[in-house]
């Protein structure tokens, strides 16, 4: 009796922290965001700089210790394996983010069908090479700013979205489900939350969530969306810099 609670005991936790594992990092990236108030205090200014700074540098650092600390439940459900395919598919994402963006496809169509485009959320970047001293100082933005890009949220939202949400329209036992085998339902609702979570690029969105859709489906591995994920958002980072559009930022 006492060894069979054990097991019991022992299973629950397992589920548990498969399940926290799924969703806990990109939980921190919104509750961070949402407790740290970085408008600006001074008139000319576009924000805290030293508040946005920090809440950078939390996020990185506890979304880095939360992956970590639920590493092995993560690869025990989705082992690492990547193939070409995520790499040429990052690529081709970025292209297409920053063409349907650059063409600014929403407004246009919401204006060619008479309709107002007011209720489209307007983006405002932030400039770190006006907004932080040259040296250290920009050089540490940057550096926090793009593991936050290229490796944080890529690997929290793919465990959020295709760990949690799309596996989760399917079955209410998820964690064993097989990416590959996620049926119609949680397909799309991986395309709907792509949209729903970027309302002012809703078009770039539906296609590069539903691109990035297929490769799972085509290589059912997890590691593939995590990388071109990755991938889109560092090409997606350096254009930023360099075009100076810093509302994608």
């Amino acid at each position: 009796m006492i060894e069979s609670s054990k097991r019991i005991g022992e299973t629950r936790d397992a589920g548990w922290r498969q399940k926290a594992s799924m969703i806990a990092p990109l939980l921190i990236f919104f509750v961070v965001g949402a407790s740290i108030d970085t408008s600006p205090i001074h008139d000319g200014q576009t924000i805290n700089a030293p508040v946005y700074f920090a809440s950078v540098t939390i996020r990185v650092a506890l979304m880095s210790a939360v992956i970590g600390w639920f590493a092995g439940e993560i690869l025990a459900q989705f082992p690492l394996s990547s193939d070409r395919w995520g790499w040429l598919v990052g690529v081709f994402g970025a292209v297409i983010w920053i063409g349907v963006c650059g063409l600014d496809l929403e407004r246009s169509l919401i204006r060619a069908a008479g309709f107002s485009d007011d209720w489209l959320p307007q983006r405002e970047g932030v400039n770190p090479f006006e907004t932080y001293t040259s040296g250290i100082e920009l050089n540490a933005f940057l550096l926090f700013r793009f593991t936050l890009l290229a490796l944080c949220v890529p690997i929290a939202e793919e465990l959020f979205l295709r760990g949690f949400v799309m596996r989760a329209f399917e079955v209410e036992d998820w964690t064993k489900l097989p990416l590959e085998r996620i049926g119609r339902n949680g397909l799309v609702i991986g395309t709907v939350y792509g949209v729903v979570t970027h309302p002012s690029e809703c078009i770039a969105a539906a296609i590069w969530f539903t691109l990035v859709t297929l490769l799972m489906v085509k290589t059912g591995r997890f590691w593939n969306c995590v990388l071109a994920h990755a991938v889109t958002n560092l090409i997606l980072g350096v254009y930023v810099c360099v075009s100076g559009h810093w509302e994608l930022w």
